[in-house]
Parts: structure tokens; sequence; C-alpha cells
């Protein structure tokens, strides 16, 4: 788990949430050099406390779908419980993902993985500018 990753205040701040190391960092890499704010956090379950001690500033959420031992399905249902306005995007390596009904209702976006730059960017720009 990682703190906010930029000292502007004003700047949205966005939780990333993914097992994969390289990939969690890679996404708050970017999005801090966006102009974003970012919490990082391994778990799902690391991602829920996260939010819980953050729901007020947190405007969006990167979720991978496949989280082991809490799956995004599960995260993805807490979330929403916790904040049913939460803006999620979807990330994951499975092109025929089975999203639930919550995820099927609430989901802003989903991006396949590999994905670059420049699709990581406009999913974000485009769900926190709805």
């Amino acid at each position: 788990m990682t703190g906010i990753t930029d000292d502007t205040p004003d700047a949205p701040l966005v939780l990333v949430i993914d097992d994969e190391e390289a990939v969690r960092s890679v996404i708050g890499r970017l999005l801090s050099k966006h102009g974003y704010r970012v919490l990082l956090a391994e778990s799902g379950a690391q991602g829920i406390k996260l939010l819980e001690e953050n729901a007020t500033q947190i405007r969006l959420v990167v979720l991978d779908w496949h989280l082991p031992g809490d799956p995004g399905e599960r995260t993805f249902d807490e979330l929403i419980k916790r904040e049913p306005k939460l803006r999620i995007v979807l990330v994951t390596g499975d092109h025929d993902a089975d999203l639930g009904e919550n995820a099927r209702q609430y989901l802003a976006c989903m991006l396949l993985k590999p994905f670059t730059t420049a699709e990581l960017m406009l999913a974000v720009n485009a769900v926190l500018s709805a």
C-alpha cells in the first residue's frame, strides 16, 4: 500500500488496485505524470481500506478484475456498496471477463491489458469529465 503520490491538494485523487507491482507502479507513475494524485493498493482489502480512509477525496478507482484471494467482483461490489457514485475503470487481460451484475450496472469503463498510455489516459480523463 502506498500513500498519495502528489502534493497538489486540488488534483483529482485516483485509487489504483492491482496485485501486480509492476502494473500498479506504472499506472501510478503515468497518472502522477499527468497531474493526478494517486493511492496504490496491492489487494482488494487494501483498496477498500484506502477508500474508507479517503472516501471524500477519491474521484476514481482503477481496479484489476483478477485479484488473488479477493476477486475483482467482490472488491467492485464492496467499493460500490461503500460509495455508490464511485467511478471505476476496470482493467483485465481476460477478453471474456464474466462481469457480475453490479459491474455491468455501475462500471464506468473497461480497459483490456495490455493497454497503452494513451488508452489509459483517455479512459481516466473521459470518466472523470463525464
